[in-house]
């Protein structure tokens, strides 16, 4: 009879091990695993924040038309998109030579608005030019005579290529990004199967403010293969062009005065990582990778390529934690 209570009692025991283990696999496993999936996170990524803004640009120039002084064959000695110094021939039409008075690029495009938009007086110009160059059909650029012209064509025209402006018109913010002497990108891009680059660095002369809008001109030394042809032309003008790991804006937060992310590590942890900002826009902001140098000169690490970054309600349960183990320490 007592061997048997014996047996029971060890059944009992056997069994009530058995649940605490279970219950204890459950609580170190399964809970944790079950609470991570509520847990909102993504994945840190390298590349590259560009901020720009389409707009319509005005093109200045030092430009000078020439005229056929009598009717006949056209034949152009220089072809287009050429450097020639002053006196130069570029033209014949019938037994006349037309020679250049000023040094430039060759172009045999014009719009009769030569003269109109120079660099002398382009500081007044305001943004309803544009809706008045467009509104006359006088003012589309045209190509000059090929083949045969009359007396008084334009049969080709000189652009000084020392010197040319854009004026555009954008948003204040996206002029803030801006100042005078500093240098922005300005992309040409035609949709054309052309390798050749439709970037080009372009400095900003003035910045002035117009009513709800910004007045800013851009100036360039620089070539560009159809700076001759266009008088208003559809352009992005990229105010950043930033390269690093991108992050949620709303995911950086600040501990003790340092900006950072919570990382998890691989056994599950929140990790404060400390970040440097490189450049921000709207939920978008782009931080050192890997290590960056403080105030200090002293190497911090930082984030990394496919670093596993909470979001913003993760990352204040995260932060509590993280005191709450720092004030029972201190207990």
């Amino acid at each position: 009879m007592e061997k048997k209570r014996t047996t029971k009692g060890t059944k009992r025991t056997i069994f009530l091990f058995l649940l605490i283990l279970a219950v204890l696999y459950v609580v170190i496993y399964v809970v944790p695993q079950v609470s991570d999936i509520f847990v909102e996170t993504y994945s840190a990524e390298y590349g590259t924040l560009q901020i720009k803004e389409e707009t319509d640009c005005l093109f200045v120039r030092t430009e000078k038309t020439y005229t056929a002084p009598f009717g006949g064959a056209v034949n152009r000695v220089i072809s287009r998109g050429k450097l020639m110094r002053t006196s130069a021939r570029i033209v014949d039409v019938g037994q006349t030579a037309c020679y250049s008075d000023m040094r430039g690029i060759v172009s045999y495009y014009y719009d009769g608005l030569e003269s109109m938009y120079t660099p002398e007086n382009m500081d007044s110009l305001k943004v309803s030019v544009l809706e008045q160059i467009r509104g006359n059909e006088e003012n589309k650029v045209q190509k000059a005579p090929e083949n045969e012209a009359a007396a008084g064509d334009v049969i080709f025209k000189i652009v000084d290529n020392q010197q040319w402006y854009l004026v555009c018109w954008i948003t204040p913010q996206t002029a803030e990004r801006c100042s005078e002497g500093s240098t922005v990108t300005v992309d040409f891009e035609d949709g054309s199967d052309s390798e050749e680059s439709t970037c080009i660095e372009m400095q900003v002369k003035e910045i002035k403010k117009q009513g709800d809008v910004t007045r800013v001109i851009l100036s360039c030394n620089r070539y560009y293969r159809d700076f001759d042809r266009y008088r208003i032309r559809r352009c992005a003008l990229i105010t950043a062009n930033t390269s690093g790991i991108l992050l949620e804006t709303d995911s950086i937060v600040e501990e003790d005065g340092q900006k950072g992310v919570y990382v998890v590590d691989k056994l599950g942890n929140y990790n404060f990582t400390p970040v440097r900002i490189l450049d921000q826009n709207g939920n978008v902001t782009v931080v050192e990778k890997n290590y960056f140098y403080d105030a200090e000169g002293k190497t911090t690490e930082t984030v990394s390529n496919y670093d596993e970054i909470l979001r913003p309600e993760a990352e204040k349960d995260a932060g509590k934690a993280e005191k709450d183990a720092e004030a029972e320490k201190e207990e």
